[in-house]
């Protein structure tokens, strides 16, 4: 009997251990406010304010308690308050998931969102992909968001990623969905690696028919991030139109003479475009000087959709026409639903947009 007793002892400890480990996860933090003189916070379980560097309890708060923490009344760097997996925080008014951090930096304050990572995916994937996507796209955004959270930890100064699209769309509670939970669940932990490390993974609206090199894009080349093809081309079509005198003004060049861009062709290089077509840059005369500019610096200036694009000078007006939405880099999201749609798993979607990686459970 003493045996038995000892055995079912044994058996809760491993369960206990094990429930313990799988909870595990990362934590990120999210910057959520900068340069504010104080801000509203409000816990959903009882919590402690602490200093962050000593660890020392400056005081408790309520459940449901509303408080203020103010630049001026702030006598530490910098406060935490942290909680169990379930702990939510309103900060002004809208909730987040985890804990928080205040940093005060001479006279101001920054405030960072601590969230474990799951919980910070459940607001990121509804905002980045609706829930009207197919499963298996949605199963694939999940894995880039995540990948994409944990290889960019410490990109800002004083947290990991900011809550733009700078970043990734990190709407809190409220932009949580079922559907979206139950793909973040079904992926746990789930990352996309190369070479066995967790990698970028880019993602973006629309590659308007091929996705773009990452050097030509931010300069610096990566293995897995090549252009790949895509079901359908010329996809999310747009124009835009600026008068000649606007657009010879933003750039300073005088007056409009000329533009010299070869002919967009999607997936086929030349000197001035990249080999998914986009533009490398475009040659623009003006009588006061010629200029050579960047696609990125075209997209940049005159807030285009992407740099798939044809430009003309038509009559008083000059204008661009082109596809997609995005820069282009990585997996493009209507393409990973154009895939889903003919039967594509997750897997096989990351592994056509991020070369050579594989997937890894990470947790």
């Amino acid at each position: 009997m003493r045996k038995i007793f000892l055995l079912i002892i044994l058996v809760m400890m491993v369960i206990s251990i094990s429930k313990t480990s799988a909870a595990w996860q990362p934590e990120i933090r999210i910057g959520i406010l900068s340069g504010v003189d104080s801000v509203d916070l409000e816990m959903s379980e009882p919590c402690n304010i602490v200093d962050a560097d000593t660890q020392k309890i400056i005081r408790a708060v309520k459940a449901g308690e509303i408080f203020t923490i103010s630049v001026g009344e702030m006598k530490t760097n910098a406060l935490e308050i942290r909680g169990g997996y379930e702990l939510t925080v309103a900060i002004n008014g809208k909730k987040y998931f985890g804990g928080v951090r205040i940093n005060k930096d001479k006279n101001s304050l920054t405030v960072i969102n601590l969230a474990p990572v799951e919980e910070y995916l459940r607001g990121v994937v509804p905002e980045e992909m609706g829930v009207y996507f197919s499963t298996e796209a949605l199963k694939a955004q999940a894995v880039a968001a995540r990948s994409f959270t944990l290889k960019n930890r410490n990109r800002h100064k004083d947290f990991d990623l900011c809550a733009t699209s700078h970043c990734q769309f990190y709407g809190g509670v409220d932009s949580a969905k079922t559907l979206t939970d139950k793909i973040i669940l079904e992926t746990r932990g789930e990352i996309v690696t190369y070479g066995g490390v967790v990698v970028d993974t880019n993602f973006h609206t629309d590659s308007g028919g091929m996705t773009e090199d990452v050097a030509d894009v931010w300069g610096s080349a990566a293995p897995h991030l090549l252009p790949a093809k895509e079901l359908e081309t010329k996809t999310q079509a747009w124009t835009q139109e600026f008068s000649l005198k606007d657009f010879a003004a933003k750039l300073d060049i005088g007056e409009l003479k000329a533009i010299k861009l070869s002919k967009l062709e999607i997936g086929k290089a030349a000197i001035d475009r990249s080999k998914s077509g986009r533009v490398k840059f475009a040659l623009i005369i003006g009588t006061k000087k010629n200029l050579q500019i960047s696609g990125n610096d075209l997209r940049a200036k005159f807030s285009l959709p992407s740099t798939l694009f044809d430009m003309k000078i038509d009559g008083d007006k000059i204008i661009f026409s082109g596809y997609g939405r995005g820069h282009g880099v990585g997996m493009s999201q209507r393409g990973a639903e154009a895939y889903a749609k003919i039967g594509w798993t997750y897997d096989k979607i990351l592994a056509h947009y991020y070369h050579g990686t594989a997937l890894k459970k990470l947790y």
